[in-house]
């Protein structure tokens, strides 16, 4: 019996490709829907005293053949050190055999898998499919999101800003980024970003809110990929409970988390649009007004990117680096 094998970060960014991973998320969201796809509840250990917490995402897809776990961990303290914030890999197994037919380079699957959940989750909002597009933030979600919206729109313009206004970093980032798409980038205030944008994506760790209902378009989509729970959102509550239409890939779980600590939201939130429910067709979020959607993350996201990665290394030959 062959031995598993690894596909490094490089491996996996020349194979998984974002426009297949938004049709593949597409198809995983609707048999989520119709029961088709088992997702446990992630097992997560907190280490306060390292500011760090170890997480285990399991999923099992019929469809694809497979079942994987990603293995995540996040240590606050660990950018101080030269090291990064988040460490992790996929472990994808045979459904058949049960066999671990491969382990990927977690941190790109987990880039590339949330930008596309975004470009799906604003599609499904009703996006423009021509205007403008704001990233703000400046480190690896905002060049996963650059190179992914692309995929469900024909920008006019794209603007990046940083997070903390450090127009350095956004021109460096912009450089890199025009660079991949072949094609301008503007690097601006936050304040210019938020004025002129029809789709917003914060991609940042602010514990403060960056994003208000007062500074932005009355008609354009906010995405929230980085934190948004209590005590640290880079979206401000108020734009979240006056918003037409609030989505989320995990309703529930965003749900509890502030149900348990904070009013602050009120009973808007209670009414959380379920991503997958709208991609089934069983709910019609509204494509005007403000629209909101909130980024948490799921199992199913990290299986089909894998799926893709194994299927793109079979068709082109890649084997990986064999394990054992």
């Amino acid at each position: 019996m062959s031995a598993p094998v690894w596909f490094s970060e490089q491996e996996v960014t020349r194979l998984l490709q974002p426009a297949a991973l938004i049709t593949r998320l597409e198809a995983a969201f609707r048999d989520a829907d119709a029961g088709l796809l088992t997702e446990p509840r992630p097992l997560r250990i907190d280490a306060h005293e390292h500011g760090a917490n170890y997480v285990a995402f399991p999923a099992y897809w019929p469809a694809a053949g497979i079942a994987t776990t990603k293995v995540l961990s996040g240590v606050l303290g660990n950018p101080a050190r030269g090291l990064p914030k988040i460490d992790a890999v996929i472990i994808v197994m045979d459904a058949v055999t049960g066999r671990i037919r491969a382990m990927m380079d977690g941190r790109r699957i987990t880039a590339l898998r949330t930008a596309a959940t975004t470009a799906l989750a604003c599609r499904t909002l009703g996006i423009r499919p021509n205007g403008v597009l704001g990233l703000i933030g400046t480190g690896v979600q905002m060049r996963a999101h650059a190179e992914t919206m692309t995929c469900v729109a024909e920008w006019e313009t794209i603007l990046v800003a940083s997070a903390n206004e450090d127009m350095q970093r956004a021109a460096c980032a912009c450089a890199s980024i025009s660079a991949l798409l072949g094609r301008p980038v503007q690097a601006v205030l936050r304040s210019e970003l938020l004025r002129r944008s029809d789709a917003i994506v914060l991609t940042s760790m602010s514990s403060t809110p960056l994003v208000r209902s007062e500074n932005i378009k009355s008609d354009a989509i906010v995405a929230s990929v980085g934190p948004f729970h209590p005590g640290s959102t880079e979206i401000d509550p108020a734009l979240v409970r006056m918003a037409t239409a609030v989505m989320s890939d995990t309703p529930k779980r965003l749900q509890d988390q502030w149900s348990a600590v904070s009013a602050e939201l009120g009973g808007h939130f209670d009414h959380l649009v379920d991503m997958q429910a709208a991609i089934a067709g069983r709910i019609s979020p509204a494509h005007e007004g403000i629209r909101v959607f909130l980024s948490d993350g799921r199992s199913i996201e990290d299986l089909t990117a894998a799926s893709l990665v194994l299927e793109a290394a079979e068709a082109n030959g890649v084997k990986g680096l064999e394990l054992g």
